[in-house]
């Protein structure tokens, strides 16, 4: 059974486990010289600094306290994962990748911690561009599912602006 047969009922610790691994991989996986380990231990503050101005075309005049409140929201940040992996799932190779790294993942039991986590894959499935998974290799592109986590995250920020 793969773990994506239970989605999106994942207990806490299967959410934290397959949101490492989803965004381990892509970082893995990236084409753009600019992603690095270093976007998944990023703090709340600077995944706000980074998805401001990202998102400023989608939500003008976002404030970071805003995006910092969706990210530092255990039950928000669940949310906003689950939409991310949504869009995983949905990219077959990806999603083989991501199992495969969660049963590793699984027998070795570490990793960073959800809310740092969830920062960093929205920012990396904004950013990355291309899938394309060989047996020489993987390359990913998220440009219409980047723009799918960009319109979720802009319209749950606004929801909570809104008092949601």
């Amino acid at each position: 059974m793969s773990i994506w047969d239970k989605f999106p009922d994942y207990s806490a610790e299967e959410l934290r486990t397959l949101t490492a691994v989803a965004a381990e991989t892509l970082v893995d996986c990236a084409q753009d010289a600019s992603l690095t380990a270093d976007v998944l231990r990023l703090s709340s503050k600077a995944v706000t600094t980074e998805l401001q101005s990202m998102l400023q075309d989608s939500i003008p005049g976002v404030q970071g306290e805003q995006l910092q409140a969706a990210f530092d929201d255990p039950e928000r940040a669940q949310k906003i994962a689950l939409a991310v992996l949504w869009q995983v799932r949905h990219i077959t190779p990806l999603a083989e990748v991501v199992a495969e790294a969660y049963e590793a993942r699984n027998r070795e039991m570490a990793g960073p911690e959800l809310l740092l986590l969830t920062g960093a894959i929205v920012i990396l499935a904004l950013k990355v561009k291309s899938v394309d998974i060989s047996k020489s290799g993987a390359k990913f592109s998220f440009y219409e599912a980047g723009a799918a986590v960009k319109s979720f995250v802009t319209d749950f920020v606004k929801s909570g602006v809104r008092g949601g």
